[in-house]
């Protein structure tokens, strides 16, 4: 990580006491008369954080490019770009004047539940609350913490997220329920089958596509998403992306909302599912200025 910019990891005294990690661009200053831009990042499966820097990197499974556990599937330090406990995209959004932040919310399940989206509205709240920043954020997800992100939106208020991002995004519940995920769905909302009624009584309400696909037809939803960019590949072996970024995005269109999906791999090199290549650094930079500007 920089020497310039400053990480601040603690527990932020949510309902589940979690940690967080926060990083501050150089020349940080709590008490300047401005409001720093900044942007949560909300991480997928299997990320735990223990109070060290070296776990404060979003995601322990080098989702984001910072170890050298993949056998080169990732990131690695003699790689150009690398940064220690850091990424190329995080230097980049702090070298902007970016605030970058997070919060392990693992044990509240994910896959966007109640306790999930929940804890990253507090986590928004703490912020707001803490660090002289924007009434508006960015939120990142990466994985099933784009469930996380898009089910925040409403907790948090639409009119304070201001665009959203999805990397290799999970984003078909209802899908991810019956094809790749049953296991961890049913014990994040608590249902004891693979059972298409069950889900409906319990899940439906939290799956985002479902939600576009029941009000699509009719041509108006009073709820339509921030603007999104997603970053998918054909060759994610994890999700099929058609049924996720893809047709996600299609949807949110097709509801008046403002949605562009980019495929990572369309120049033939495979970009598996965690892949450091669905961090296009300029890409994301350019979508989050433009619409913090707006």
């Amino acid at each position: 990580m920089s020497g310039q910019h400053r990480i601040n990891i603690y527990r932020f005294g949510g309902e589940g006491n979690d940690w967080c990690f926060v990083r501050l661009p150089a020349g940080y200053d709590p008490k300047a008369r401005i409001s720093y831009h900044w942007i949560i990042c909300n991480h997928g499966n299997g990320w735990t954080m223990d109070g060290t820097a070296a776990k404060a990197n979003w995601t322990a499974k080098t989702q984001f490019g910072v170890d050298t556990q993949n056998g080169g599937l990732y990131l690695r330090p003699d790689t150009p770009g690398y940064c220690l406990y850091s990424s190329p995209l995080i230097e980049a959004l702090l070298e902007d004047g970016y605030i970058v932040c997070g919060a392990q919310n693992y044990g509240d399940g994910l896959y966007g539940n109640e306790p999930c989206s929940q804890a990253c509205a507090d986590f928004f709240t703490h912020m707001r609350r803490t660090y002289p920043v924007k009434e508006r954020c960015l939120l990142l997800g990466a994985s099933n913490g784009f469930m996380t992100s898009i089910n925040a939106v409403p907790k948090i208020g639409r009119s304070h997220v201001a665009a959203l991002i999805g990397v290799y995004p999970l984003c078909n519940l209802r899908h991810a329920y019956t094809h790749t995920h049953s296991e961890g769905i049913r014990r994040a909302y608590g249902l004891r089958t693979v059972d298409p009624d069950e889900f409906a009584a319990k899940a439906a309400v939290y799956d985002p596509i479902g939600r576009l696909e029941r009000v699509v037809p009719q041509g108006s939803w009073s709820d339509v998403p921030p603007p999104t960019l997603l970053l998918w590949s054909a060759t994610d072996t994890v999700l099929p992306m058609s049924e996720h970024a893809v047709m996600y995005a299609q949807l949110v269109r097709a509801a008046g909302g403002i949605a562009r999906d980019i495929q990572v791999d369309a120049d033939g090199e495979p970009c598996p599912h965690g892949d450091w290549r669905h961090y296009p650094i300029r890409t994301i930079l350019s979508w989050c200025e433009q619409h913090m500007a707006t």
